[in-house]
């Protein structure tokens, strides 16, 4: 899952790549992470999205896309709920504590 978070595979494709059910894949999921396989990826995406906007000049519609996902509304919304900043902001703190 690691090096295909940024793509637009559905938790079902996850499953069949592994071998294992859809619901037995959760459930081992959740054992081993103490999360479910959604929030994971989410978390990753946006992770991956930060660091984009840190260390490049992609605008923030190209981040979306490229940290996987497909709506820029959601995007600024979850990003938000996350960081406590928008991606702007999140780009513009993460410059400046870069120079000190």
């Amino acid at each position: 899952m690691l090096k295909n978070f940024q793509y637009d595979l559905q938790l079902e494709e996850f499953a069949r790549l592994c071998g294992r059910s859809l619901s037995a894949f959760k459930r081992d999921f959740k054992s081993a992470y103490q999360e479910s396989p959604a929030r994971w990826i989410n978390d990753k995406r946006l992770d991956y999205a930060r660091s984009l906007l840190v260390s490049t000049d992609m605008n923030v519609n190209d981040v979306c896309y490229e940290s996987g996902f497909k709506n820029p509304s959601h995007f600024n919304r979850v990003f938000k709920d996350k960081f406590s900043l928008s991606p702007g902001q999140s780009r513009t703190v993460g410059v400046e504590s870069e120079m000190q």
